[in-house]
């Protein structure tokens, strides 16, 4: 069935749009016009995994490349296909969507340009760890809130699921076809686990489909086809960085403002800045114990996230820490703190608190002083 241009809408695809509430996807075409540089980065992952001998003990920035071409890849599959499934389900309103579709469209495609950027950096940079700049495996970005989930957005899940599926089944079999280091076997039988979990929720959501409307039936596949490709998105993950899957590694990041966290870690100097201050760190156990007695004040109503008038809630330095402010007295590395006293935390080697009050600067240092 032929659909009309979504970028050239007509005067009565506009009307229709409007009337139904719909919103323009303008923007989302955007996205996803930019967001097709995915498939090739994908294209360049599956070529470089082809060439490697073994993937057990592949150097960080290949790694890094892999998972996020990965991670690209399936978010621009998820959000082409859930636009392209409502243009098919909706001719007459081509060029729009509803607001749910909008959102969940929008919170897929404005992911990609990241991993896309990391796939490329790993590409430039022998060095790069991924795993050292954003949290990892990643979770899928939220999906929508909506009581109902409309019927188009089954169509556009289950069209999601065979490309997704099928590269996540060859990650995995290119990290196993030279056989698993003993360390790892476990971890591996439950990355199979999980595909096969995966599979099996597909398949009973084909089982529940009738050919009448059912809320209970429709809300039940939603929720597996869901669920399979969160799975097969996190094993896609751990086949291309199978480093991942001896544990939790240590996060720099951890002593980083929440609030302004993705701007540091979209920040390549910013990054830069964290690991070389943890790297020049002597003693990091004390920096972190610094930060522990921070979360125990907080927890305790001791202190306070101080937020400026104006300006960021952050330290301009690393570990790039939030702004925090004593409501009951209390001591921190040694030092006794006053009610109302504004402070920070400064790692490395100069470990300890910087105390306010703060004033607002456009300037960022990247070294610690």
């Amino acid at each position: 069935m032929l659909v009309a241009d979504p970028l050239q809408p007509s005067f009565l695809t506009r009307l229709r749009a409007g009337l139904a509430g719909e919103r323009d996807t303008v923007y989302l075409e955007a996205l996803r016009a930019a967001g097709r540089v995915a498939y090739d980065e994908m294209l360049a992952a599956d070529e470089l995994r082809e060439r490697l001998p073994t993937l057990w003990n592949i150097p960080v920035a290949p790694a890094s490349q892999l998972l996020a071409a990965w991670n690209a890849f399936v978010l621009q599959t998820l959000g082409e296909t859930f636009l392209d499934a409502d243009y098919a389900a909706q001719p007459a309103t081509a060029g729009y969507v509803p607001p749910v579709t909008f959102d969940q469209a929008a919170a897929w495609l404005t992911a990609v340009g990241d991993w896309v950027s990391w796939a490329r950096q790993a590409r430039a940079n022998p060095e790069l760890d991924l795993a050292l700049l954003t949290a990892l495996p990643a979770p899928l970005p939220a999906w929508a809130e909506v009581i109902t989930c409309p019927p188009v957005h089954l169509a556009a899940l289950q069209a999601a699921v065979a490309p997704v599926r099928e590269h996540a089944e060859v990650a995995l079999h290119a990290l196993v076809r030279q056989g698993v280091p003993p360390q790892f076997e476990s971890a591996v039988h439950r990355l199979h686990q999980d595909t096969a979990a995966a599979a099996a929720a597909v398949e009973y959501a084909a089982g529940l489909r009738t050919g009448r409307h059912h809320p209970g039936l429709h809300e039940l596949i939603e929720q597996n086809l869901k669920r399979a490709l969160e799975l097969w998105y996190r094993v896609g993950q751990l086949a291309s960085m199978p480093s991942l899957l001896s544990g939790p590694r240590f996060d720099v990041w951890c002593m980083t403002d929440r609030a302004t966290l993705s701007r540091w870690r979209n920040d390549p100097r910013a990054c830069q800045a964290v690991l070389e201050m943890w790297r020049g760190d002597p003693n990091p156990a004390a920096t972190l114990a610094i930060q522990s007695r921070i979360d125990a004040g907080l927890r305790a109503g001791d202190l306070w996230y101080h937020v400026p008038r104006f300006g960021d809630t952050c330290y301009f330095e690393p570990p790039f820490s939030s702004l925090y402010e004593v409501r009951r007295p209390i001591r921190i590395a040694g030092i006794a703190l006053r009610v109302q006293t504004q402070f920070a935390v400064r790692g490395g080697v100069n470990r300890g608190l910087v105390l306010g009050p703060f004033r607002p600067t456009e300037r960022v240092r990247y070294r610690v002083a």
